[in-house]
Order: structure tokens, then sequence, then C-alpha cells
């Protein structure tokens, strides 16, 4: 059985607060045992990621790329994806890695009418941080017969597994994709608390958090 949170950024982000090792910490204490390592445009975080994955924790290597369309969240993958392409040059970069592509938190600020075309091998049906869009992922997911994941998107570590999937499938990375490819998984969640998501926004702005 895997349970885990499959968007996950650290301080490897721009805008994340967690380093790898805490990030694992705190999903275990939160009865998880794994996450997806998502950090934006970047796999600097790789190398710490394989040193704790193990037969007992499943670290994945991801990476969450901000494609011309949107973002999109790669799951299995060793190498950095530039993020200045289309959605369907991103995933078949992702998908030539051996990984799978997952359109992330879509109907977010209404990014997704271009994204949504790509062919997706899933759909992220609910996000912490997507207040008002995880409804119509859902639906849309539904509706086109896609498989659905779920991630908490944290960027601080107490935010860690507020959202995952469980799958019954062995605690190893192929398993976990193909399973998730299948649509086999079992999506839980609840989002951010907005005085969470204000003060978190509050405090990438103090310490100089932000996307130039």
């Amino acid at each position: 059985m895997f349970c885990g949170d499959l968007h996950v950024h650290t301080s490897h982000s721009y805008d994340g607060f967690c380093s790898i090792e805490k990030a694992v910490k705190v999903a275990k204490a939160k009865g998880l045992n794994g996450i997806a390592i998502a950090d934006h445009n970047s796999i600097d975080g790789h190398r710490k990621a394989r040193e704790l994955s193990n037969e007992n924790f499943l670290v994945i290597l991801g990476i969450e790329v901000s494609s011309i369309a949107g973002h999109i969240v790669g799951l299995g993958v060793n190498e950095a994806i530039p993020g200045d392409l289309t959605a369907e040059e991103t995933i078949e970069k992702i998908r030539g890695q051996g990984g799978i592509a997952i359109a992330a938190h879509p109907f977010r600020l209404k990014r997704s009418s271009e994204l949504l075309k790509a062919k997706f091998d899933a759909i992220e049906a609910f996000n912490s941080r997507n207040f008002l869009g995880n409804r119509l992922a859902r639906e849309f997911a539904e509706a086109n017969n896609l498989p659905m994941t779920a991630g908490s998107d944290a960027h601080f570590c107490e935010e860690i597994g507020l959202a995952g999937v469980k799958i019954d499938c062995q605690l190893e990375l192929d398993s976990v994709l193909k399973s998730i490819k299948k649509g086999e998984t079992s999506i839980f969640g609840r989002n951010l608390p907005v005085l969470n998501y204000m003060k978190g926004a509050m405090y990438k702005v103090l310490h100089g958090k932000f996307k130039h």
C-alpha cells in the first residue's frame, strides 16, 4: 500500500521553506509512507531525495514544470525540463524519461483551457491550495475518464500531508506510477486554511522568496 502526498515543494523551489530531510520526517509523523518532490523547474534536491528513499518510505523524484500553457507535474523524472515549452512538448519530455505527466492544479486563475487540451496521464483533482478549482478539476477528470491524483502543494513543512493518494500497490516507483496511469488511486485532502495561506504569502515576501 502506498499512502503519499504527490505534490511537495522543498527549499529547492524559489518559494519553498522545507528541507527534504524535514519533509520526509513530517510525512512519516503524519502516517504517510511516501511523498513526491515536485520543486519548481528544479531537480536540485534529487540527490538527497534518493538517499532518503528506502523500502519503508518512497521518495518519488519529480518536478513541477512551468510550461507555456501552465504548470505540469512530472513524476519519475531524473533530468531537468525547460520551462518554456508547450504542454505537449513538456509531456513528451517527461514520458521520455519514463515518467508520467500530471496537469497541476488545473482551473486555477483560468489558465486551464490550453493546458487541458494536452493528453495527460492524470489530472490533479485535489490540490490543497486550489481553493476554487478542485471541483472543476474532478468533474473534468470524471467526464474525460482520466486518472486522478492529489497533493498538498506544500511550501511549508506543516502543510505536507494535507492531501494525497492511497493506492493498493507495492511501495516501489514503477508500481505506483503504473497504478496512477490505470486510475487505481483513491484521493484524499483538505484545503489549506486561508489564514495559513495569507501567513505564508507574507512570510515569502518578508524573506525575499518570490519569483523574479
